[in-house]
């Protein structure tokens, strides 16, 4: 999967390191998958037979990392009964939709979500997956395929829910045991830890709200047994602390301390609600948040509190999270949202677009547990995104790295992943979307369709 590319000519590289350069009139060369060189003078002779892409009138940055998603919710978009409620409420009507959804759908929902995430620079891509339905098999090698149809980096979050509630109907519900005989299965037999992996595999209940405390403890040592990732949701509503505390004796986080996520290779989707002592504890214990602020928009749920989060030592990375609650998967989009958010409780110092452009780049790549993405430097994985240095919504800004984020977020026009193009000139190299795009909505319409019959 993992090629050679020398891009020239590139007008603004954004390498997304710690002194937040910017090089113009920059190269970067992919040998083997991995960067062998980028600079701003003359390109090194041995670059000179590798296939070429041109860089000029283009910003390039990392490839970005998306840390949180729910692929299969993209046939819930703008699902009219839960347009205007705030989270318990939608859930409770959402998860209705599900009964007749099968491993054929999820690996369709799976690939549109991609593309989404492609078309706005993202190489490296989470998704967190609980709805087993009866009657379905294999559903995270469906979307491991999709994921390598696509030609991305994929963590597939195999979640999990078995606590009976009034959100949740029964039939998307599993037992301990087969949730974690099959999760240590695609460990075994799926998870890649080595530098430049493609598929990965993280721990993740859905939520100490849909999974008994059994569950939440034996997951917790599965994945420190393996050294996997850690995940699940925490910290999104004021009403979910207050479940909790009636119903654990505790707040969210200190009840899934108690069940052992005390795990730096944990993180935890939203965040908005912890105190000042629950960032200290965060940073403690190396556990990190998965920020989505469309999401938190969307369902009122709240404001994370990034800035300080960051200041206080958390991992922080974004995460456009499912499209039923978004609606839509676009990550630079996102990270211009958290930008502006972070504005609007903090002032408008709080977050730069370079500053943006980390929660999306190594910021989320640590968070994730890698080391080899997110950076555009040498020794790291080849993936890059190529958006243009202007569109229309951006024309004669004077700044165009800051245009990016500042200014109506674009689609890329080139994507590389590893060396190799996967979207060039703005079109995918591999896949006819219009055909995707069709069967998702027939499949779409099929499972809403359905949802209600006997």
């Amino acid at each position: 999967m993992d090629d050679s590319l020398l891009i020239e000519e590139i007008s603004f590289l954004v390498p997304a390191i710690s002194d937040q350069t910017v090089l113009e009139n920059a190269w970067i060369w992919i040998e083997d998958g991995f960067i062998k060189g980028l600079g701003t003078r003359e390109i090194p002779e041995g670059a000179s037979a590798a296939p070429r892409l041109s860089g000029r009138h283009k910003i390039a940055t990392p490839g970005l990392v998306n840390t949180h998603h729910h692929f299969y919710q993209n046939m819930a978009r703008a699902y009219t009964p839960g347009n205007n409620l705030p989270l318990l409420p939608w859930l409770e009507g959402m998860n209705k939709l599900w009964k007749h959804f099968r491993e054929d759908d999820l690996q369709v929902c799976t690939q549109l979500g991609i593309a989404e995430l492609m078309l706005s620079g993202a190489t490296t891509i989470a998704d967190h997956h609980y709805v087993f339905t009866e009657g379905s098999q294999d559903m995270t090698l469906h979307q491991f395929k999709a994921a390598s149809d696509m030609g991305v980096r994929f963590h597939a979050s195999r979640g999990s829910m078995n606590r009976k509630s009034d959100l949740i109907s029964d039939w998307a519900l599993q037992d301990e045991d087969t949730i974690l005989a099959d999760t240590e299965s695609l460990i075994q037999s799926q998870h890649d830890a080595s530098p430049g992996s493609y598929r990965q595999i993280i721990v993740a209940p859905c939520a100490a709200t849909s999974c008994t405390k059994s569950l939440l403890e034996a997951s917790a040592r599965l994945a420190k047994k393996f050294g996997v990732g850690l995940h699940t949701h925490c910290g999104e509503t004021v009403a979910e602390n207050e479940f909790s505390i009636e119903q654990f004796g505790a707040r969210p986080l200190a009840y899934l301390l108690d069940c052992g996520w005390d795990y730096d290779k944990a993180w935890l989707a939203h965040g908005i609600h912890f105190s000042d002592e629950e960032l200290s504890l965060l940073s403690h214990y190396g556990i990190g948040v998965a920020h989505c602020p469309n999401a938190n928009m969307r369902l009122g749920s709240g404001i994370c509190r990034v800035p300080e989060l960051i200041e206080d030592g958390v991992k922080v990375g974004i995460g456009v999270d499912g499209s039923a609650s978004n609606d839509s998967g676009h990550i630079l989009g996102e990270l211009r949202q958290a930008m502006y958010l972070a504005r609007v409780k903090y002032g408008a110092q709080a977050m730069s677009a370079l500053d943006a452009i980390e929660l999306g780049s190594w910021r989320a790549g640590q968070m994730m547990g890698r080391d080899d993405i997110g950076e555009l430097s040498v020794g790291k994985c080849g993936d890059l995104a190529l958006f243009p240095v202007e569109d229309l919504y951006a024309n004669a800004a004077e700044n165009p790295v800051d245009a990016l984020l500042i200014c109506h977020p674009r689609q890329v026009s080139d994507l590389v992943v590893g060396g190799s193009v996967r979207i060039q000139d703005g079109s995918f190299t591999d896949i006819d979307l219009a055909e995707l795009m069709n069967e998702h909505k027939e499949r779409a319409e099929r499972v809403r369709n359905s949802a209600f019959k006997r």
